[in-house]
């Protein structure tokens, strides 16, 4: 599900923002700046939300059900202001389409409790 900001410029500069996404929820964020054109996926979670925001770039995201196989892309890209909301129970995938990009990614467990909740499966049992 994506949740849309939007974008603010004036002579100061420009302001990204997304006043609809409830931070509330939110443990810990971390950033990933992936290798350009390495995809890396698939890993899923049962019980763990997670919200991709991109700072800087832009990336192809899927998101693939885990008991369905119902896919899903979405491209985000630091040009909109938006965030992506991976619900539990989906493994998620993704590939920067531009060097230099940067993902920020929002979670609602503990990293002991995401561990515990890892449900990985490999790009050649799960074509990209």
């Amino acid at each position: 599900m994506i949740i849309s900001g939007d974008i603010y410029k004036d002579h100061r500069g420009t302001i990204r923002f997304i006043n609809e996404f409830n931070m509330s929820s939110v443990v810990r964020m971390y950033c990933i700046k992936p290798n350009f054109d390495v995809i890396r996926a698939w890993q899923g979670h049962k019980l763990e939300n997670k919200w991709f925001f991109v700072s800087k770039g832009s990336f192809l995201i899927k998101t693939i059900q885990m008991d369905s196989s119902k896919k899903n892309e979405y491209l985000l890209s630091e040009k909109k202001s938006e965030v992506l909301h991976i619900m539990p129970g989906n493994y998620n995938g993704f590939k920067a389409l531009e060097k230099g990009s940067i993902l920020i990614v929002f979670s609602d467990l503990t990293i002991e409790q995401s561990k515990s909740d890892d449900y990985r499966i490999s790009i050649e049992q799960l074509p990209w």
